[in-house]
């Protein structure tokens, strides 16, 4: 049988960057309204700030008016088309949001703003080498641009896989603009995968001070507690997030996890049941949810559980093989165990747990031969597993092979000295 682990800080800090990276707006939105912009000519001043004034206050269509006006009187000006670009994302109409990008950077390839825009569209099309290209040369274009080099940090930080490059641009946010609490935050992120944990917690902190209402910075600081062996730290950082946002999937998950490595397993469940009523596609959390009950021994729960998570995923291996376990511990529809456990061998052909367990139920179903080939492959595949040998030892003696079943059983106990059942089952054998 395979339990589930609780979720690993690097899965996490991939939904912490998600989560970060959706909350920075618009992927083609340009940086007007945001910061002073040079590239406007004079003559257009007060028809650009007419337009922002506008777009900060919704006014969509007025905002694209005066943005085109803006754009006839100055027929190729980068602000005017970004400014149209970041109105038709708004509007989802995203072919046509590119082609003010795409103009503008032809129109005015010097121009910081548009190759950052530039940056983040090729980012949204998965062309992320050509994205930072773009982004490195939006910073290069303007020094003093914040946006472009949170959106390059973030690339590098998660699909380019480059968290010290990342980690540098964090740094050179946080020197130009020090109250920058999403660069604070996902420099303490970074810092947490590169295991510069001091440091990690000092950018965490900040950034949950400079920014109190938002649950993520101590959502990571719960993780990097938890991760300390300080499940009691990690509680009250999680509490402070559910403070903050109480219906938060992820955090009430996280205190299941937690209220779980203290021993409070009702109450675990209780947090599982809560995140998945929150969210109830919240996969990660029925898995638990499930794992728990199997643990406590309500294995109809576990069941309904893990059945619940495949209607999700119908590719979750771990659910089929823990469902095969299951029925073949009750000796309960073997046909149905037999199939979970050929899917959960055939999603995870490398995971050892699951031709133990594809073994184990063609052992329960008589066929003690092509029980004792899953088992041995098992073993190939984890020769440390005391209970793929102790089952093997099973089958070795059904099949009437004392010897190798002895063999089975003494290497279990080399590997588990606590074994308890290889080491009657070895004790019945010298008996005879």
């Amino acid at each position: 049988m395979k339990m589930l682990r609780i979720a690993g800080l690097a899965q996490v800090l991939l939904l912490a960057f998600a989560l970060l990276q959706g909350a920075q707006g618009a992927p083609f939105a340009s940086e007007t309204g945001t910061q002073a912009v040079p590239l406007v000519p004079p003559s257009a001043q007060a028809v650009y700030r007419e337009a922002v004034e506008k777009l900060a206050a919704n006014d969509l269509n007025g905002a694209e008016q005066a943005f085109q006006r803006m754009l006839d009187q100055h027929p190729g000006n980068g602000t005017a088309l970004l400014g149209l670009a970041e109105i038709a994302f708004k509007l989802g109409q995203s072919e046509r949001a590119e082609g003010y990008v795409r103009q503008a950077v032809g129109a005015e390839p010097t121009n910081a703003y548009a190759q950052a825009a530039l940056g983040r569209l090729l980012a949204t099309q998965r062309q992320y080498d050509d994205a930072e290209a773009a982004l490195l040369r939006a910073t290069q274009l303007d020094q003093t641009l914040v946006r472009p080099r949170i959106d390059l940090a973030d690339l590098y930080a998660t699909v380019l896989h480059k968290p010290d490059e990342a980690v540098a641009l964090y740094r050179s946010v946080v020197g130009l603009e020090t109250d920058h609490a999403g660069a604070h935050y996902a420099l303490g992120v970074t810092l947490l995968r590169l295991n510069e944990k001091d440091q990690a917690l000092a950018a965490l902190e900040t950034a949950a001070l400079l920014a109190p209402g938002n649950p993520l910075p101590h959502m990571a600081l719960a993780h990097l507690a938890v991760q300390a062996g300080e499940p009691d730290r990690g509680m009250h950082s999680v509490e402070r997030a559910l403070e903050i946002q109480p219906s938060l999937a992820e955090a009430l998950e996280l205190r299941g996890d937690i209220r779980q490595m203290k021993g409070e397993l009702e109450q675990a469940l209780s947090d599982y049941a809560a995140a998945i009523g929150a969210q109830p596609d919240r996969v990660s959390a029925l898995l638990k949810q499930a794992s728990l009950h199997q643990t406590m021994g309500d294995k109809t729960r576990a069941a309904e559980a893990y059945l619940a998570a495949l209607d999700i995923d119908p590719n979750i291996a771990l659910a089929y093989n823990n469902l095969a376990w299951m029925a073949t511990e009750a000796n309960e529809e073997l046909d149905q165990a037999e199939r979970w456990a050929m899917r959960a061998v055939e999603l995870g052909p490398d995971v050892a747990d699951y031709h133990d367990t594809l073994g184990w139920v063609l052992r329960a179903r008589g066929r003690l031969h092509d029980a004792q080939q899953a088992l041995e492959h098992a073993i190939l595949l984890d020769p440390t597993s005391a209970a793929s040998f102790y089952h093997l030892g099973v089958v070795q003696q059904e099949l009437d092979r004392p010897d190798q079943a002895a063999h089975a059983f003494t290497k279990a106990l080399e590997i588990d000295r606590t074994h308890e059942a290889a080491r009657r089952a070895l004790e019945r054998l010298g008996s005879r």
